[in-house]
């Protein structure tokens, strides 16, 4: 279980994952090895599952959307090669509720969306597909 001490560890990694272990060390008030440790284990209970580069393709040129996906009858694992296949596609939840997928897919141009959601539209069992376009991002915590 994490205390206090993971939590702000988290926090300096979640602002800034290329953060030295000295520095994170000097500011949570542990020793190096103590911060290294606590690392070492919520990387191995995964709590941290990786550490990301961000790019500013979305945020300058590009166009990010969420896309919902309803099949009939369900078969999200059969289309997880196709959406494997779309690299654009930045996120994949199978969620509760009307909808069976949500994609998050960040794409170059709206032209280039447009092709992904045509593409989409080929797969088996495929009912509905609603795009909802994102206008402007509120907060990141990547």
């Amino acid at each position: 279980m994490a205390d206090h001490y993971d939590q702000k560890i988290l926090a300096l990694l979640v602002d800034d994952a290329r953060m030295s272990v000295s520095d994170i060390s000097r500011q949570v008030n542990l020793s190096r090895s103590a911060v290294t440790e606590r690392i070492r284990r919520m990387e191995d209970n995964r709590t941290i599952t990786g550490y990301h580069a961000h790019t500013s393709v979305s945020k300058e040129k590009g166009v990010s959307a969420y896309i919902a996906l309803t099949f009939r009858p369900l078969s999200c694992d059969q289309v997880l090669p196709l959406i494997n296949s779309i690299p654009e596609v930045k996120l994949a939840h199978s969620i509760s509720g009307d909808l069976d997928l949500l994609l998050l897919v960040q794409a170059s141009s709206m032209d280039r969306l447009n092709e992904i959601r045509e593409k989409m539209e080929t797969w088996p069992n495929l009912h509905k597909v609603v795009t909802h376009m994102c206008l402007a991002q509120r907060l990141d915590r990547w």
